[in-house]
């Protein structure tokens, strides 16, 4: 109870925005951890989603032994085990049993802005100026005149022009993931992250490679290897 609480704690001030962006548990035994069994994320955002298929890659380049969502979600269907909502400790042992996965990644996009473009006014103001002549008639040496064009200044104007233009403005995207060990149930390690990017695509690829690398750094910190 007093690890739990330990953890809660450090939990809570993470859910709070407070550093580090990811949390993990100090007591588990990670070296338990040989499988990770992938989770599809939950998304409320229509035409947004397969975050998870961005954290299996980068697991996999880190290391990891990954089993990925489509091919969790057949077999569990074929056990006809539902995995929406909550996720019981009676339901995670099954899963860990069939799949033989160790934890799972689960997730959330907890918040998607896609790309977007604006429009606004735009204010442009233009200087000009030209010279400023004056004719001039000078009497010649032979008592004749003649006439010479003389520069004596110059004359500037002023103009202002408004006018359209469209500028964009990032997507944005926000994940929650958490490893959660299935014999327990029990949280062993959780990331949040909101990112902005040239497409919503490209604010979760960077999510998703940002948490694995913190998580990777803490389970190395863990292990006794910084």
């Amino acid at each position: 109870m007093k690890r739990f609480l330990l953890f809660l704690v450090a939990f809570v001030f993470f859910a709070w925005g407070c550093t580090p962006k990811s949390v993990i548990s100090q007591t588990y035994d990670f070296d338990q951890m040989n499988r990770i069994g992938i989770m599809g994320f939950a998304s409320p955002y229509n035409g947004f989603g397969g975050v998870e298929n961005l954290f299996a890659k980068y697991l996999i380049q880190s290391g990891f032994k990954v089993v990925e969502r489509a091919q969790l979600e057949q077999i569990l269907h074929e056990h006809n085990i539902s995995v929406s909502g909550y996720l019981s400790p009676a339901t995670t042992r099954k899963i860990g049993e069939i799949l033989g996965v160790d934890v799972l990644l689960i997730g959330e996009v907890t918040s998607y802005t896609p790309t977007r473009t604006e429009l606004t006014m735009v204010s442009s103001r233009r200087s000009e100026s030209r010279p400023v002549y004056r004719q001039n008639v000078m009497q010649l040496a032979d008592g004749s005149y003649a006439a010479y064009t003389q520069q004596v200044g110059t004359q500037y104007s002023h103009s202002s022009e408004v006018r359209p233009a469209e500028y964009t403005i990032n997507a944005q995207v926000g994940v929650i993931a958490k490893l959660v060990d299935v014999e327990t149930a029990e949280i062993v390690w959780i990331g949040s992250l909101d990112e902005e990017g040239a497409s919503a695509l490209d604010a979760a690829d960077y999510i998703a490679r940002s948490l694995v690398k913190s998580f990777t750094k803490e389970l190395a910190k863990r292990r006794g290897n910084p």
